[in-house]
């Protein structure tokens, strides 16, 4: 919106603003682009370390290590919980993922169809 301002156009109608507008000033399309930069300046993401995003996961009612990729170890355990006739559940807890992650990760590794999966919303 400020951009258009800047550039002359009403950004209601698109239509040139009126030559005697105080919008078409010089000092005022001055201040109007200096705004439009000054508001357009990329601001640094802040990268969540570690343990950071599994607080965040907590507060926002998730396991503490959702969305973390679980190693080749923890997959190997998960598939044999499952081998042995365990909830889907089991592993989570040892692991602090959700029903749901072990779920995605069995479907995954060809142990359960996307039917099953979808049991786990």
């Amino acid at each position: 919106m400020l951009k258009a301002l800047a550039n002359g156009i009403n950004p209601e109608t698109g239509e040139p603003i009126a030559a005697g507008s105080t919008a078409n000033k010089p000092e005022a399309i001055r201040m109007l682009f200096t705004l439009v930069e000054a508001l357009s300046v990329e601001t640094e993401k802040h990268r969540l370390t570690s343990e950071e995003r599994q607080r965040y996961n907590l507060t926002e009612g998730r396991s503490a290590k959702s969305h973390f990729p679980g190693t080749d170890e923890q997959k190997g355990v998960v598939a044999r919980h499952f081998g042995q006739n365990e909830s889907i559940e089991a592993p989570g807890s040892e692991f602090e993922r959700s029903a749901r992650a072990v779920a995605i990760q069995l479907e995954k590794m060809g142990l359960i169809a996307a039917a099953r999966r979808l049991a786990y919303v």
